[in-house]
């Protein structure tokens, strides 16, 4: 596994700068998230269900081929890689899957386009918040789309929309079948040029309480870059830096700017 060198730079800066709970947020929806996001320390149903799934895929010691069609991985030096790997160094924590469960559970997200499946733990998540809602994946590598798929299958998780494409190809005719995105999520293709490529795409279907998710902000020079970008664009109104991913909203009701780091 390769050093990475920014990524633990970039971690130390948001260790002694991010804050750890709401006191001193001025913005209102900013405190709120605080309040029912990030540290709401209650329990929810689903996490029992989702923990033991994540508990029998890290003990599942089947192989598989991975074609990447991004950035490449910096945590994996092959492409055949176990679903216990994949399940441990491959997919978000429990705590980071819980909070993007908050998330769209408190915005009540009701059509979510995630790019990136992988082995669908992390759209389980999304599938559970809002049960009326839709979640539209999009994975490159035909072996994760099949055993997401089936992952979901095996659940009886119904509101999923699995679509094996390159991003590229899949993500303009998605946005264009819907009405309006309230959530979306982007954890692949960790390169620069993509990231505000699909940032841009996205933003045409952009609404008042749209959330966008970006993975891995600080997992490379590139990715810190395009994360900076987006956080400038004329309509985004608060950021969010949780290390691990970053937010961006576009409400209006937020007259002036707001960034914010949150150590979750």
């Amino acid at each position: 596994m390769t050093i990475n060198f920014h990524q633990i730079k970039q971690y130390i800066k948001h260790y002694f700068a991010a804050k750890r709970n709401g006191h001193g947020v001025h913005s209102p929806f900013a405190y709120e998230l605080c309040e029912q996001v990030f540290y709401n320390h209650s329990h929810f149903y689903d996490f029992d269900e989702l923990k033991k799934i994540r508990s029998t895929l890290l003990a599942n010691e089947t192989e598989i081929s991975i074609e990447d069609f991004g950035a490449g991985s910096k945590t994996f030096s092959s492409n055949n890689r176990k679903i216990s790997e994949l399940t441990k160094k491959g997919t978000s924590t429990s705590k980071q899957s819980e909070t993007l469960y908050k998330l769209i559970n408190f915005l009540n997200c009701k059509t979510s386009i995630e790019l990136g499946t992988s082995i669908g733990l992390n759209t389980l998540y999304m599938a559970k918040a809002n049960k009326n809602g839709q979640v539209i994946t999009i994975e490159g590598s035909k072996h994760l789309f099949e055993f997401a798929t089936e992952l979901a299958a095996k659940n009886k998780v119904t509101n999923i929309k699995f679509i094996h494409s390159k991003f590229d190809e899949a993500l303009p005719q998605v946005l264009q079948n819907i009405n309006s995105l309230d959530l979306f999520y982007v954890d692949g293709n960790h390169t620069y040029e993509a990231t505000l490529n699909y940032f841009k795409l996205a933003l045409s279907k952009k609404n008042n309480t749209s959330v966008f998710i970006f993975d891995d902000i600080y997992w490379s020079k590139g990715m810190t870059s395009a994360w900076e970008e987006i956080k400038k664009h004329p309509s985004v109104t608060l950021s969010i830096d949780a290390f691990y991913f970053g937010l961006v909203f576009f409400r209006e009701e937020v007259k002036e700017k707001v960034d914010l780091k949150f150590y979750i």
